[in-house]
């Protein structure tokens, strides 16, 4: 039950209650009437129908909540479109979210009562979680609580937060994640899936620095701009990178749009490595993969496998490796010149451990601080902004895996400071 109360925000909240609760008086009419609730026809629910304030809409596609509209943003975009009709075609609707769940509200929170819901059923209503999203985000309008509403006035207040541990805390963050997760965001260029494809400077540059620091003086690195007389691979489209020259071991590295596949491609690869007088080449195709294949003479052509006697297309010799681990493995077990470069190394200084971990300990503080700023719950982000007054107090706590007592007791001191 623990694991699961973990996991589960809904069932902490029932277990809140529950401890909370007093005990229930005995039944004794049996004719009580049952709850009625208001079962949504979909009428007039059209998704590209008109948005007003007051309206209650689903939201969203994969993850539906309910939402109730703050208010109409028109014409958000400034592309002239002419909206001013108010419907909100092709603007942004400022929505807060809605639950049924009246008992988890807050005094931030409005309590419209069952008689005067649309659904004839309580319900919560979050109008500091408003968020804005687009008018394609509403799929079907369900209900609404009159013309022109304001959302801010409905109802009445819930109970006041009590302290950081209120459950209720986490029903407010975790409406507005899921508010939040609605709009689709655009793809980060920034993250390594959806970078755009380094040019092959920047691969050429790349390889050639780590080469020479790895392989030292007795590999040679030169830089591949053209192809000169190997039209093969001009007409392949195939972009030169580098020539590798290890104690005579020559590699031909270059990048190609989808590798060596068919029998044009190895006619091809054969003159590119007859023209060079290589060894091997290392071929790669960055537009699929940020892999690479080495491939030498004998691998360039169909041969007969052994003792089998069946006839076997050309294959690599090294594959699945990054461009830089496939040329060294390759060199390292044809030239037994391994990483000669001798370690460049500065003077010998001292080296601080608990001075290190202090550092590392100020900069977490200050990313959890700077992290608590994109919280919405007021209770919430003061406490992530509290921990910027306790860098010193950690500092020190951590400095006692050097010396006398424990970190854990010097973590547990600074926990009466952060009560409040």
């Amino acid at each position: 039950m623990e694991a699961h109360l973990t996991e589960c925000l809904s069932c902490r909240v029932k277990l809140d209650r529950l401890l909370g609760a007093a005990a229930a008086p005995p039944v004794t009419d049996r004719s009580l009437p049952s709850p009625t609730f208001l079962v949504p026809t979909g009428e007039g629910g059209d998704a590209n129908g008109p948005v007003t304030r007051g309206d209650l809409w689903l939201a969203g596609s994969d993850v539906r909540i309910l939402v109730v509209v703050v208010d109409v943003v028109v014409d958000v975009r400034g592309d002239g479109d002419g909206d001013d009709d108010g419907d909100g075609d092709g603007g942004r609707i400022l929505v807060a979210p809605v639950t049924f769940d009246i008992e988890a509200a807050d005094d931030e929170t409005r309590i419209v009562d069952g008689g005067d819901s649309p659904l004839q059923t309580a319900l919560a209503v979050y109008p500091r979680l408003a968020t804005e999203l687009p008018r394609e985000a509403l799929g079907q309008r369900i209900a609404t609580f009159g013309p022109g509403a304001v959302v801010a006035d409905l109802g009445r207040p819930g109970a006041a937060i009590v302290d950081a541990s209120d459950p209720r805390l986490e029903v407010r963050q975790h409406l507005a994640d899921r508010l939040g997760s609605i709009e689709e965001q655009p793809p980060d260029p920034g993250t390594a899936t959806d970078a755009p494809l380094l040019g092959p400077e920047h691969v050429r540059s790349s390889l050639i620095s780590d080469l020479r620091a790895l392989r030292g003086g007795t590999c040679s690195i030169r830089p591949l701009l053209d192809w000169g007389d190997v039209l093969p691979a001009r007409r392949a489209g195939w972009e030169p990178i580098a020539t590798i020259d290890e104690v005579g071991i020559v590699l031909v590295v270059f990048d190609t749009p989808h590798g060596l596949v068919d029998d044009a491609d190895f006619d091809a690869a054969r003159a590119v490595l007859t023209r060079s007088n290589g060894t091997a080449l290392v071929v790669l195709a960055r537009e699929l993969s940020d892999l690479a294949e080495v491939y030498d003479s004998s691998s360039l052509n169909h041969g007969i496998d052994a003792p089998s006697g069946r006839h076997t297309p050309p294959r690599p010799l090294i594959s699945g490796l990054s461009p830089f681990d496939a040329i060294a493995k390759f060199l390292d077990q044809t030239t037994g010149a391994r990483a000669t470069a001798p370690a460049s190394r500065g003077p010998v200084t001292r080296v601080d451990v608990g001075e290190i971990l202090r550092e590392a300990a100020g900069a977490a503080l200050v990313e959890a601080v700077r992290q608590g700023s994109r919280f919405k719950i007021v209770p919430k982000r003061r406490g992530y902004e509290s921990l910027a007054d306790d860098a010193e107090p950690f500092e020190a706590a951590l400095g006692r895996a050097f010396g006398p007592g424990t970190v854990v007791e010097g973590l547990l001191d600074l926990a009466p400071r952060n009560d409040g």
